[in-house]
């Protein structure tokens, strides 16, 4: 019984940590469709990658607010939120972005999207997910 325990808290100690080692800062391969996020402009430095059908409606510990460029993969659509849960400014991204300071915040035109994602979700061009969470008056694209 003892033994039994004990297999159980491992496994659960293993899937408990495992989204958090998936969670890092770094340098994986690139997704064929998807996205890598990179703390510094011009995909310089740590990143991390989405897959199509990611979605994060708030930004694990050490990655709010810590974006400054992206890089997109075959046909992958990125949208970024400023605030958790899909909320506030909203960007669609269709292609690169080296630099986030060249975008504005339409709320806030005197801050950029540097350092100011806060939700984000990759997928594909015009799926129900796409098409549901854009809004014409606040939806800006590049």
């Amino acid at each position: 019984m003892r033994s039994k325990l004990s297999l159980i808290t491992l496994a659960l100690l293993c899937f408990t940590t495992l989204p958090a080692i998936a969670q890092q800062w770094g340098r994986p391969h690139p997704p064929k469709m998807g996205a890598c996020f990179y703390r510094e402009a011009g995909f310089v430095g740590d990143y991390f990658c989405l897959k199509v059908g990611e979605r994060w409606p708030t930004m694990p510990p050490g990655f709010n607010d810590r974006i400054s460029s992206i890089r997109v993969f075959s046909g992958a659509v990125v949208r970024m939120f400023a605030d958790a849960n899909f909320a506030g400014d909203r960007m669609r991204v269709e292609r690169d972005v080296d630099n986030l300071k060249n975008f504005r915040l339409q709320r806030d035109p005197s801050r950029t999207w540097n350092d100011r994602i806060s939700a984000l979700a990759v997928v594909r061009a015009h799926d129900d997910w796409d098409r549901g969470h854009g809004d014409q008056d606040r939806d800006r694209r590049n």
